[in-house]
C-alpha cells in the first residue's frame, strides 16, 4: 500500500483544524447524521411550473415560471408560446423575479407630510394604514366629483399593460371625467396617427415569412421594440430560410444595424428628404404599382389650387378624371380613373393627388438628399431600384389555392420615422413608398391590422374648443391626438387660461408611470406636479412618487391577476392571462382592487362595474352590480367572455391561442375595404389633414389663441409630405450647434418600470448593462480632445448635463446618441439603480402637432470636456 504524502498532510491539517476549534470528529460526525434525521423529517419541497406572461415590456412574452416552496427561481419563455409569439425572452423578463423581491419596494401605504415639493425636499413620509389612506383620497376624490368631476386627471403608463387600460377608462368614466391620460406620445403614437389617417386603424408588421428585402428604419428590435420577440427571431429564420436582404437606416449602428446586411447612416431628422429622394426615383422609372394606386388609394382623386380635393355635387364623394369620357367623375363602377395629369372641372385646374406628389418632387434628386440626408445620391438611388426590383410588381403567388398578390419588399419603422416633430409626416412617407411598389396587405409586403375599422379617421377634426381634456387630445391644438398627450397635463395645470380650459386640475392619480423622467424638459414637467395632490400607485419610490402626496405600493405582475394584454404576429393571435405565484412582502392590494374599493368608498361601485362591462365589449360573462370582485374573479369574468373557455385552461396554460388562414390575412384587409369602385380608399393624400388646417386656422384666428402658431401648423398639416418635414424647430433655430441628439432603448431597461433596481441587470451582466453612456464618433472625439472614459457635458437650449463618453466608429460624425432608462435620482432607488444620464431632462420639446407624440430626435446641443 502506497500512502500519498499530500493527501496525509491534507488531512492531518484539517484534523488538527477541527482539533483546534474545539469541535472533535465524533461531534462533527454526529451533527451530520442529526442534520440529514431533520432533513428527511422536512416535508418535501414544493415545485411548481406556472404560466403565466411577462409585463415588463409591451412584448407580453409568455413565460414559464419555476416555484419551489413558493420562490420564484426561475423564469424560461413559454415554449408553447413560441408557436403564436415569442420563442425567447430578454434579460429583463428571466430576471424578473429579482424586481418583484427587491428590497426597496413599497411595502406600505406612505403619506407627505411636508407640502414642499422638490428633488431635494423631504417628504418626511409617514407610514399610514390602508384604511387611512383609502379614506384620505376618498375624501377628495368625493369633493372634487362634488364640485367638478374634470378636476381629476388619470394618468398610467406601463399600468396600461398591468391590469389594462380597459380597467382604467371604466374608473374614470365613472367618476366622470374625461381625463384618462395613457403613455403612447411618450412611444409611438406619431406611427399609430399616420396608419389612421392614412387606412383608418392602426397596426402594422411586416410580413416577414414571405419577405426578400425588409428597408428598416429606425425599428430596432434586437434592443427595444414593440414587437421585438417576434421581429428578431422572423428576421433571423427569414435570412436562413428565405435569403431576406436587411438595410437599415439609421444614424447610429444600433444592434439591429451590427446584424443587417447594410447600414445606411441618415442624417438624423432628414429621412423625409431620403424618402422622397426615393419616390422620385420610383416615379421617374415608372417602377410603380399603377393598378394598385388606382384601384386601392385615393392617388387619382382631383385636387384644386388650395389642396382640397374636388367633389361631387352631394358635396361628399371625391371626383377622379374618367379617361373612357374624358369627364370628372366619382370611382364607380365603369370609370377608369387617371393617375397622372392636370385637367380642367368647371373652369378650376386640377391635379391628381398622385400628380402633385410627382410635382412636389421634382426637385427633390438624389443629389439633394445626399446634400441634406447625408446619404450618397448613388445610395439614394440604388435603395430605389432595389425597392422597386425586389418588389415584382405585377407578380402573383398561390397560397392555399388562393391566387395573391406578391410583393416581397417592405418599408419599415417603429420610433425611426416618428418619435420626431413631423413624426406622423415621416411615417406618412414612408407608407407612401409601400403604396408605391403596391405591397400593402399583400404576400411578402406590409400587413394592416385592421384595414378601415375606424373610419372617422378619414374625417375632418372635430378641433374640439374649448378642450374639454386637460391633455388637449383632439382639441384644436392637436387635432388628431387620438392616443391621449402623455406630456401635456402637467403642462396646462400650470397655466389652463392659456390652453383656454375652464377648469383647473386639482389631483392627478399616477398609476404605473414616471411620466416626467420619460419626456423631453422633464423638470418642465415636474413643476407641473407641484400644482397638484397627487397619488401614485407604484411598486417603487419613483420620481414621481416623490413628488405625490399619497402614495400605495402595487403588486408586481408575479403576484397578481390580469387578463394580460398579448401581441401578435402576422399570421397568429391569443388571448393570455397572469396569474400570481409568490408574495414575499404579504402585499394585500394591487391596482385593481385600489380602484374597487376606491369605487366603494366614493359611491360609484355599481357604475363601475357597469363601465368595465362597456370598456372590455363584454357580452355573456359581465361584472353585476351589488358585489365585489376579487382580483382572481375579475380576471374570471373576462377570460370566460373573451375565450369561452374553462378558467382551468388558463392556469394551466396561460394561454389560448389562434392562426389566420391565407384568407383572412390577406383578402380580409385592403382587399376588402378599399378595392375597386363604391368603396373607401387609402389615403394616399390624407385631404383631411389641409381641411382640419383651415378649420385650425378660423377658430386660432377667431379666438386670438397665441399658442397656436398659424406657420407651423401650416407645414404640419400638409396633405402630403415634404422637405419642410425634414428641418424641425431646434435644426432650423439652433443650426449652429454641431451636434444632432439621438436618443434610443437598450434592452436592459426598456419599459425600465421597475427594473431599475434589478440586481442582475445592474451588477451582474457587466458594467456596459449597469449604465448608459454619450456615444460619440471617432474622429469626433479626437477633435474635441475626449476619449472613452472621459465625463463630458451636453449642452442644448435647454440645459446641461454631464456624461460618461464611450468613442466608437458606428455613429455619424455630426451626432452623439444616449439612452433612456438611466439617470434616476430619486433616493428611493437602490444606489446602483441610479447611475448614468437622464437625457431627457435636456432635450428640446416639441410635440408632434398633428399626434402629440413627443420630439425625442430633434435637439442639437454642443458637447465638450466636464
Amino acid at each position: 500500500m502506497r500512502l500519498d504524502r499530500r493527501a496525509f498532510l491534507k488531512g492531518a491539517g484539517a484534523a488538527t483544524g477541527v482539533a483546534a476549534s474545539g469541535f472533535s470528529l465524533e461531534a462533527i460526525a454526529q451533527a451530520a447524521q442529526k442534520a440529514k434525521k431533520a432533513a428527511a423529517a422536512a416535508p418535501p419541497l414544493e415545485t411548481k411550473i406556472v404560466k403565466s406572461g411577462c409585463a415588463i415590456c409591451p412584448n407580453f412574452c409568455g413565460i414559464s415560471a419555476t416555484v419551489v416552496n413558493g420562490v420564484v427561481r426561475t423564469i424560461y419563455p413559454d415554449e408553447a408560446r413560441a408557436d403564436f409569439y415569442n420563442h425567447g425572452i430578454c434579460p429583463k423578463g428571466a430576471s424578473g423575479m429579482y424586481n418583484t423581491y427587491d428590497p426597496y419596494r413599497l411595502k406600505k401605504p406612505l403619506k407627505r407630510t411636508n407640502p414642499a415639493k422638490g428633488p431635494n425636499e423631504d417628504p418626511k413620509w409617514v407610514e399610514v394604514s390602508w384604511d387611512e389612506a383609502f379614506e384620505t383620497i376618498a375624501a377628495r376624490l368625493n369633493k372634487i366629483r362634488a364640485e367638478d368631476p374634470r378636476k381629476l386627471v388619470w394618468q398610467h403608463g406601463q399600468g396600461k399593460y398591468l391590469i389594462q387600460e380597459q380597467f382604467c377608462q371604466a374608473f374614470t368614466k365613472a367618476f366622470g371625467t374625461p381625463n384618462m391620460v395613457h403613455r403612447t406620445t411618450a412611444c409611438e403614437a406619431a406611427r399609430h396617427v399616420a396608419d389612421e389617417l392614412t387606412w383608418a386603424s392602426a397596426g402594422i408588421l411586416p410580413d416577414l415569412k414571405y419577405s426578400k428585402l425588409l428597408l428598416n428604419f429606425g425599428a430596432n428590435y434586437h434592443e427595444g421594440e414593440q414587437a421585438s420577440r417576434w421581429l428578431d427571431w422572423q428576421t433571423v429564420t427569414s435570412r436562413d430560410k428565405n435569403g431576406l436582404k436587411i438595410v437599415v437606416v439609421e444614424p447610429r449602428l444600433s444592434g439591429v444595424a451590427a446584424k443587417a446586411d447594410e447600414w445606411v447612416a441618415v442624417r438624423p431628422g432628414k429621412d423625409p428628404v431620403l424618402l422622397l429622394a426615393m419616390a422620385k426615383v420610383l416615379i421617374d422609372a415608372d417602377t410603380i404599382d399603377e393598378p394598385f394606386l388606382v384601384e386601392f388609394t385615393n392617388a387619382p382623386q382631383l385636387v384644386d389650387a388650395a389642396g382640397i380635393v374636388a367633389k361631387d355635387k352631394d358635396g361628399k364623394t371625391p371626383l377622379v378624371w374618367d379617361t373612357a369620357t374624358n369627364s370628372a367623375k366619382p370611382y364607380v363602377a365603369g370609370v377608369k380613373p387617371a393617375l397622372r395629369g392636370t385637367y380642367t372641372v368647371d373652369g378650376k385646374p386640377m391635379r391628381t393627388a398622385f400628380q402633385v406628389l410627382a410635382d412636389s418632387v421634382k426637385d427633390i434628386t438624389p443629389q439633394y438628399a445626399e446634400e441634406i440626408a447625408g446619404i450618397p445620391a448613388a445610395t439614394v438611388v440604388r435603395l430605389a431600384q432595389t425597392f422597386a426590383k425586389e418588389a415584382r410588381i405585377g407578380e402573383t403567388i398561390e397560397i392555399d389555392g388562393l391566387k395573391l398578390r406578391y410583393r416581397p419588399a417592405v418599408l419599415y419603422t417603429f420610433r425611426g420615422l416618428s418619435a420626431k416633430e413631423y413624426g406622423v409626416q415621416g411615417w406618412r412617407m414612408g407608407l407612401i413608398l409601400n403604396m408605391l411598389v403596391g405591397n400593402i396587405d399583400a404576400v411578402g409586403g406590409l400587413i394592416l391590422g385592421g384595414a378601415y375599422a375606424r373610419p372617422q379617421y378619414f374625417d375632418v377634426s372635430k378641433c374640439e374648443f374649448p378642450p374639454k381634456r386637460a391633455d388637449l387630445a383632439q382639441s384644436v391644438f392637436f387635432p388628431y391626438a387620438n392616443h391621449h398627450i402623455a406630456q401635456t397635463p402637467c403642462l396646462t395645470v400650470q397655466d389652463p387660461k392659456a390652453y383656454a380650459l375652464e377648469y383647473t386640475p386639482e389631483m392627478q392619480i399616477f398609476y404605473g408611470t414616471n411620466r416626467p423622467v420619460s419626456i423631453p424638459n422633464s423638470w418642465q414637467q415636474f413643476d407641473g406636479l407641484k400644482k397638484t395632490f397627487n397619488v401614485v400607485i407604484d411598486v417603487l419610490m419613483t420620481e414621481s412618487a416623490w413628488y405625490a402626496d399619497i402614495v400605495l405600493p402595487d403588486k408586481t405582475y408575479l403576484e397578481s391577476w390580469h387578463f394580460a394584454p398579448t401581441r401578435g404576429t402576422p399570421d397568429t393571435g391569443h388571448a393570455a392571462i397572469r396569474q400570481p405565484m409568490t408574495n414575499p412582502y404579504k402585499l394585500e392590494y394591487d391596482a385593481f382592487s385600489i380602484m374597487w374599493e376606491l369605487a366603494k368608498r366614493v359611491g360609484m361601485r355599481d357604475k363601475f362595474a357597469e363601465e368595465c362591462n362597456k370598456s372590455w365589449g363584454l357580452k355573456e360573462s359581465t361584472f353585476k352590480p351589488g358585489r365585489d370582485y376579487t382580483q382572481r374573479e375579475g380576471v374570471e369574468v373576462i377570460w370566460a367572455d373573451k375565450t369561452k373557455k374553462d378558467f382551468s385552461v388558463a392556469i394551466e396554460q396561460g394561454f389560448v391561442g389562434s392562426r389566420k388562414t391565407a384568407k383572412g390575412k390577406y383578402l380580409s384587409g385592403a382587399e376588402d375595404k378599399f378595392r375597386g369602385p363604391g368603396k373607401a380608399k387609402i389615403k394616399f393624400y390624407a385631404d383631411q389633414l389641409i381641411d382640419t388646417y383651415y378649420k385650425v386656422e378660423e377658430i386660432a384666428k377667431k379666438n386670438n389663441l397665441a399658442k397656436i402658431d398659424l406657420a407651423k401648423y401650416k407645414i404640419a398639416y400638409a396633405p402630403l409630405p415634404n422637405k419642410e418635414h425634414a428641418f424641425p424647430t431646434p435644426h432650423r433655430e439652433a443650426a449652429e450647434l454641431p451636434f444632432y441628439v439621438i436618443t434610443h432603448k437598450r434592452m436592459y431597461r426598456n419599459q425600465s418600470g421597475f427594473t431599475v433596481n434589478n440586481a442582475i441587470l445592474n451588477q451582474a451582466l457587466g458594467a456596459d448593462a449597469a449604465t448608459n453612456y454619450v456615444q460619440i464618433n471617432a474622429a469626433a472625439a479626437e477633435k474635441l480632445g475626449v476619449k472613452s472614459g472621459d465625463t463630458v457635458t451636453i449642452e442644448t437650449r435647454v440645459g446641461k448635463i454631464n456624461g460618461t463618453a464611450q468613442v466608437v466608429q458606428g455613429i455619424r460624425p455630426d451626432t452623439i446618441a444616449v439612452s433612456y432608462h438611466y439617470g434616476q435620482w430619486s433616493p428611493g432607488y437602490s444606489p446602483a439603480g441610479r447611475n448614468g444620464t437622464a437625457i431627457n431632462q435636456v432635450l428640446e420639446h416639441h410635440p408632434d402637432l398633428i399626434s402629440g407624440h413627443n420630439s425625442f430626435n430633434d435637439t442639437k446641443c454642443k458637447v465638450y470636456k466636464a
